[in-house]
């Protein structure tokens, strides 16, 4: 069976790549009819239980996955088309930021294709203190071309210029830069700002 084909949506909070993704889902579903499961990582609360939701409160059922043990996604596939007696066209992957690098989420996805699976992952690229999040990043190993990678940024609260960081906000004033990577919120907790705006008190000096 042919390798599957790989697509990365990727970007900051409030840039819609969960409602691309869906979108996404939604066409290939009713003008391709192709089965398309999705998944998400148990870590992620914003959205009740059994759905992912996009910025506008439209939502998809979706089976959570340990974030922590994503090959649990592997069994579940072949679970569902046992019941069904029929295979899967396709998986999607929303907040993959949430796969800890060391979980092995990259390798999960990589197997996926190789089973002839297509795959559409969506995700943070930058957590607040402006460094790499989660499996995001590694997943452009997996791109074949730039045509694979839709890079969605919304504006800057404050200034208007793209922004592709997430300014997160600990009783109205900006988190310091040792404050837990990981914390789920949405507009009560985080806003967009460009790298001019965006505010990280305590972030280590450079060395030089």
């Amino acid at each position: 069976m042919p390798r599957g084909e790989f697509k990365l949506i990727i970007g900051n909070m409030f840039g819609n790549k969960t409602g691309r993704l869906m979108l996404e889902v939604e066409t290939l579903r009713q003008f391709g009819r192709k089965r398309i499961l999705i998944f998400k990582p148990d870590i992620d609360t914003r959205s009740d239980s059994g759905y992912i939701k996009d910025y506008h409160g439209k939502m998809m059922d979706a089976l959570e996955v340990p974030a922590r043990d994503p090959w649990q996604m592997l069994r579940v596939v072949r679970q569902r088309e046992s019941e069904m007696g029929c295979r899967f066209h396709m998986i999607a992957v929303d907040e993959v930021q949430f796969f800890p690098t060391d979980s092995g989420f990259f390798l999960v996805v990589d197997e996926l294709l190789d089973r002839g699976y297509d795959v559409i992952a969506a995700g943070l690229a930058l957590d607040f203190k402006r460094e790499p999040f989660g499996s995001t990043l590694q997943l452009f190993g997996l791109c074949r071309s730039g045509h694979d990678c839709m890079w969605l940024n919304p504006l800057c609260a404050r200034c208007g210029k793209p922004a592709p960081l997430p300014q997160r906000i600990l009783d109205g004033k900006p988190a310091p830069y040792n404050a837990p990577q990981v914390q789920v919120g949405g507009k009560e907790t985080y806003e967009p700002r460009c790298y001019d705006c965006h505010e990280l008190p305590g972030r280590p000096a450079p060395p030089f």
